[in-house]
């Protein structure tokens, strides 16, 4: 799978700000389960795990409750790009939603994810290819109402 294009793309990436950033076993909590070949370094990440995420691919996604799509998209970061077969350290995480294969209206999900993950270290929250801060805390009603503007203007369609 290709790194998204942050251009015309629903996107928000978590940078985290302090000293400890979550390795791919800590990651892996948000499914539920510990990994056996990557133990985690920080257990708050398990508290997480009513986000829905599930392994696809090398990636992490939550999937349409009709379709079984992948509708939210969560890419580890390393070195300003996207990473995987990595074990960490990561420096952030990449937030994609894709509202063309969301027939379950998942962008309060989407919000909800992002304000969570943002919470949890410290983090800055960055909007889209001009990695506009969105604010810590993390205004929901607001990034509600961006991401449900992206979703109603259809800008997502025009996809290079």
């Amino acid at each position: 799978m290709d790194p998204v294009n942050v251009e015309h793309e629903c996107v928000i990436d978590v940078m985290f700000t302090g000293p400890q950033r979550p390795s791919f076993g800590d990651l892996f909590l948000l499914c539920g389960d510990d990994n056996p070949n990557f133990p985690p370094t920080d257990p708050r990440w398990g508290s997480l795990d009513n986000l829905r995420f599930e392994q696809v691919d090398d990636y992490f996604a939550v999937l349409d409750e009709d379709t079984d799509e992948p509708v939210i998209w969560l890419y580890p970061l390393a070195r300003g790009s996207v990473v995987h077969h990595q074990p960490g350290p990561f420096e952030g995480l990449r937030l994609h939603y894709d509202p063309e294969l969301d027939s379950s209206g998942m962008v309060a999900h989407f919000v909800d994810v992002v304000e969570r993950l943002a919470n949890l270290l410290p983090a800055q929250a960055l909007w889209g290819q001009q990695r506009e801060p969105i604010g810590l805390p993390i205004a929901t009603d607001a990034l509600a109402a961006r991401v449900q503007r992206f979703v109603d203007t259809g800008e997502w369609r025009y996809q290079v």
